[in-house]
């Protein structure tokens, strides 16, 4: 059986008083969603990702407010993160700062993947929280603690090109144009921020040089993606790369650091295939859109890599024995 993504209970910070602001009791509402009524207590206890995803939809949900999320984001900070801000608070630049957030959040959240791509002179800084189940207050609380974290590292007087969510148009967006500078576009194909590429080789605002040995060390102590079975680095990768819709064998390997021959021989000694990999996390993808969304059949196969809403509707059925909306319908139910 696979492993259920965790995340740290560092995830709830703020949630009992952002629950009493807007009049609800926080206890009766974590334990419906199967979680202990003081995790916020133990910030390092490890708790179900999706439970966790559940709760906040369900908080917004009883509050009447589309942005509970972004609310909640608001009382987090850079040290929301734990062993990650220590790790990338004092690289030098902002290149190599995000490098190593992204290579060691699991530490934070299991199942949340960030990609940073360049294109154009655009840097591209993407995330997802691959789980079942809506997940739109999570999003919006990635995404703008994405753009603080950004806002630290590179000073008050920085903002991006743009923030882009997949959640559709809120009835009142004004609070998330407040909250990202009014650049912010909803209903798009990525969750995420777009900024100069050039930002990316800035120096680090936080960076302390003196500690920066200090941090190698406990980086040392740490485990990464490289001490990670390869069927699950490549798996984690192709989360990523899918979401950016560019995923081949030979990309997923450069991307690390490896030839495609030696990536495929240390599959096979786990047991496993680039093809299956993707054929898995495909499955994982399709099912979180489709509960999760409300993205077409057409709109997913794209997502996916399908050449066409067929294709995806056959190899769908094929794994569940049933097509996609028709499964949709079932987890509504």
């Amino acid at each position: 059986m696979r492993h259920r993504p965790t995340t740290r209970a560092a995830a709830l910070t703020g949630f009992a008083a952002l629950a009493r602001s807007l009049g609800l009791e926080g206890g009766p509402i974590l334990r419906a969603a199967g979680l202990p009524a003081d995790a916020e207590l133990e910030p390092d206890r490890r708790i179900p990702t999706s439970a966790v995803n559940h709760l906040f939809e369900r908080a917004a949900e009883l509050a009447g407010v589309e942005d509970f999320g972004l609310r909640l984001s608001a009382l987090r900070g850079f040290d929301n993160l734990g062993p990650v801000t220590l790790l990338a608070r004092d690289e030098p630049d902002i290149r190599s700062a995000l490098g190593v957030f992204t290579s060691y959040l699991p530490l934070h959240n299991e199942a949340l993947v960030i990609d940073l791509t360049e294109h154009d002179g655009m840097a591209i800084l993407s995330c997802g929280i691959v789980v079942e189940g809506p997940r739109v207050q999570a999003t919006d609380i990635t995404v703008a603690v994405l753009y603080r974290i950004l806002r630290e590292l590179l000073g008050s007087d920085w903002y991006p090109d743009g923030v882009y969510l997949e959640r559709p148009r809120p009835v009142q967006a004004n609070p998330f144009e407040r909250a990202f500078g009014g650049r912010v576009y909803f209903a798009q194909d990525f969750s995420g921020i777009v900024f100069a590429a050039s930002d990316l080789d800035r120096p680090n605002r936080l960076a302390n040089a003196a500690m920066r040995p200090y941090s190698a060390q406990l980086r040392a102590a740490l485990p990464g993606m490289s001490d990670l079975p390869m069927a699950e680095r490549v798996r984690r990768l192709l989360r990523a790369m899918l979401a950016g819709r560019r995923c081949t064998a030979p990309l997923a390997a450069e991307r690390l650091g490896l030839s495609r021959r030696t990536m495929e021989r240390r599959l096979a000694e786990e047991g496993a295939t680039f093809h299956g990999l993707m054929d898995e996390v495909r499955g994982e993808l399709a099912r979180g859109q489709l509960t999760g969304s409300r993205r077409s059949n057409a709109e997913i196969a794209e997502l996916l890599g399908f050449a066409s809403s067929a294709a995806f509707t056959a190899w769908f059925t094929a794994r569940h024995g049933q097509p996609p909306q028709a499964w949709r319908r079932g987890q509504s139910a």
